[in-house]
């Protein structure tokens, strides 16, 4: 399990702090993710690996945004917004296939802070 957390720690940190970008403030968050990074002494700036997963980020906000019109809701909740209104599994094994690079742990622990975040809230 330590081996994991270690292995997805990167992906984590750098996933956090985009999950609430926009795109007028990207230098602002390249500015947190590398304080972010050396303040957890996880790794050097790789500027290709946050590339990738930005665009994870930017698939995932356009799947979220699209609320009702999502391949991935289901609306089984009920009448407030809930985790259960997106297939969060099938979400994380599609992202999971399109960024391979990305430890799908990483994925699924997004997903369903982005779905917090941006549609529960």
């Amino acid at each position: 399990m330590a081996e994991t957390i270690k292995l997805t720690a990167y992906e984590d940190a750098v996933l956090t702090i985009l999950a609430r970008e926009f795109s007028s403030d990207i230098k602002e968050t390249e500015t947190k993710i590398k304080r972010k990074l050396s303040a957890k002494k996880l790794g050097k700036y790789d500027q290709p690996r946050v590339n990738r997963l930005r665009r994870l980020k930017d698939a995932v906000q356009t799947e979220v945004k699209k609320c009702d019109k999502s391949k991935y809701y289901s609306k089984l909740a009920g009448e407030f917004a809930d985790m259960k209104d997106f297939e969060t599994l099938r979400m994380t094994e599609d992202f999971a296939t399109t960024f391979p690079e990305v430890p799908k742990q990483s994925i699924r622990s997004f997903v369903e802070y982005f779905i917090y975040l941006h549609y529960i809230r």
